[in-house]
């Protein structure tokens, strides 16, 4: 049964060494919006980042569109059970990194604190995010793109699990990466 305060809309919980991945509640955007009102952060995440200070609205109408795409999770420090950021294990939706009867799913991911970045927690999301999919949800490809050419931090948290840049796009300002499954198997 999904609890009212589930926003996610789904009952997936995941566990890595030091995290807890669990469906994002409404609570949690009350967590985010001071950290996507931080223009450094707001850079680092969105393409686009939008001319007026980020509001919970704003972001539970990017929350909805990606829980309705897949399973949003909040990431959580088991140490503290504090919330620090957000995933999406999202089916992929773009036209460009679709493949005919391929099951392909994409990763938005975002540790809000700053002070976190550089730790880990990332590649640990992904790892799980990543096992989840090929094993569980038996994908066949898993594309994390519109990743920016000058984001050098998530370039090389995708290098670093196995991941190739697979296309340039908006004029060569994004890459999208990926590895399909039998490369995944291969290292894992």
């Amino acid at each position: 049964m999904i609890q009212p305060d589930n926003f996610a809309c789904h009952n997936v919980h995941l566990e890595t060494e030091r995290l807890k991945l669990r469906p994002f509640k409404d609570a949690d955007f009350d967590t985010a919006v001071p950290f996507y009102r931080d223009p450094e952060f707001l850079n680092a995440i969105e393409e686009s980042p939008p001319d007026e200070p980020v509001t919970k609205e704003y972001l539970k109408k990017a929350g909805k569109f990606m829980r309705d795409s897949g399973f949003l999770f909040a990431i959580v420090e088991k140490a503290n059970g504090r919330a620090i950021g957000e995933v999406c294990l999202q089916w992929m939706n773009l036209e460009r990194a679709k493949i005919a009867g391929e099951k392909i799913m994409r990763l938005p991911i975002a540790i809000w604190d700053k002070t976190l970045w550089g730790k880990g927690y990332g590649k640990e999301v992904v790892r799980c995010l990543m096992a989840h999919a090929f094993g569980k949800l038996e994908i066949d490809r898993f594309c994390p793109v519109d990743v920016p050419v000058d984001n050098v931090r998530s370039q090389a948290l995708w290098r670093s699990l196995g991941l190739t840049v697979s296309r340039e796009a908006d004029g060569g300002k994004m890459l999208d990466f990926e590895i399909t499954r039998i490369e995944y198997e291969k290292i894992n």
